[in-house]
C-alpha cells in the first residue's frame, strides 16, 4: 500500500526549530518531520522544549509525550479532536505502539526539506 503524505497527521519541526502540528484531523497515521540536518536526538532535544517527557528510542522513532500534540491541537471543534485522538492512542496501544498507560507514543521520523 502506497503512503499517501498529505493524509498523514504530522509534527513537523522546520529548520528554525519550530514545532506545529499538520494534518490535525488525520488520525490513521502519524509522524515526525524534520529536516535532513536533525539526528533523533536533536529532535528529541526540541521536542523536550514544548513538552518534557519524550525519548529516543533509535535513529528512527521516539517516544513522543501525547500532550506535546495535544497542546498543538486546533482550538476549533476540540472535543471531536480529542475523541479522534484518543481512539488513534487506544489503537496505537492495541498494537504495542505506546508506552507508560498510552503517555508516549511510538513515532517515526521522516527527513524532508520542511
Amino acid at each position: 500500500m502506497e503512503r499517501v503524505l498529505n493524509q498523514t497527521m504530522i509534527l513537523e519541526i522546520d529548520d528554525l526549530a519550530n514545532v506545529k502540528l499538520l494534518k490535525p484531523n488525520d488520525f490513521k497515521e502519524f509522524c515526525i518531520q524534520c529536516s535532513d540536518s536533525r539526528s533523533a536526538i536533536e529532535v528529541c532535544e526540541i521536542l523536550e522544549l514544548v513538552q518534557e517527557g519524550n525519548k529516543v528510542i533509535d535513529e528512527k522513532h521516539l517516544w513522543l509525550c501525547n500532550e506535546l500534540v495535544r497542546g498543538l491541537a486546533p482550538d476549533t471543534n476540540y472535543e471531536n479532536w480529542e475523541k479522534g485522538f484518543t481512539e488513534m492512542i487506544d489503537y496505537a496501544t492495541s498494537k504495542g505502539w505506546t508506552e507508560n498507560n498510552g503517555t508516549l507514543i511510538r513515532a517515526h521520523i521522516e527527513w524532508a526539506m520542511v
